[in-house]
């Protein structure tokens, strides 16, 4: 039994909190401009926009308004290349681009894991890890495993995995 490559740790979920915590900001930003506009287009004059009524379940009307204003399009952001550990930027000119990824990834996962867990780098692992084929994710290790920088142990007892040797 070996750690997965990727820990799920605390730090993670509070990037997370951050990130929703940050996304209602942006909610509760864009509402107000929004009501600013409306607000300005009906102090210049600008006709009275059409109201829906609606009745609710009790049965009473009840005035929404729509708002005019058409949501801003989501644009998709590049994800930037993912920085190489320290003890691996030395290495990454002599090693292909995948096989220094992976690198970085376990010499970081170890560094999470205090070295205490050998990591698990099955193909599907490093496939979803590093998102290329499995074919380039086996050459990746392969290459990894023959230059001695990441070595596979097995202790008998069904915990198997690799250790990184930087």
């Amino acid at each position: 039994m070996s750690a997965p490559l990727i820990p799920v740790t605390s730090f993670a979920k509070n990037e997370l909190q951050a990130s929703l915590s940050e996304m209602a900001f942006r909610d509760r930003t864009e509402r107000l401009k929004s009501l600013d506009a409306e607000l300005a287009a009906i102090n210049r004059g600008a006709p009275a926009r059409p109201q829906a009524a609606l009745t609710p379940s009790g049965g009473y009307p009840q005035t929404l308004l729509l708002p005019d204003i058409a949501p801003a399009p989501v644009q998709a952001k590049k994800i930037e290349p993912q920085k190489l550990h320290p003890k691996v930027r030395p290495l990454a000119t002599t090693l292909s681009a995948d096989a220094a990824m992976l690198l970085s990834l376990v010499v970081k996962a170890d560094e999470a894991y205090k070295g205490a867990q050998l990591i698990d780098l099955a193909a599907l692992t490093v496939k979803s890890a590093l998102g290329v084929s499995e074919q380039n994710a086996v050459a990746a290790r392969t290459e990894l495993e023959r230059r001695g920088l990441i070595v596979f142990r097995d202790n008998g007892s069904g915990y198997r995995g690799f250790l990184p040797r930087l």
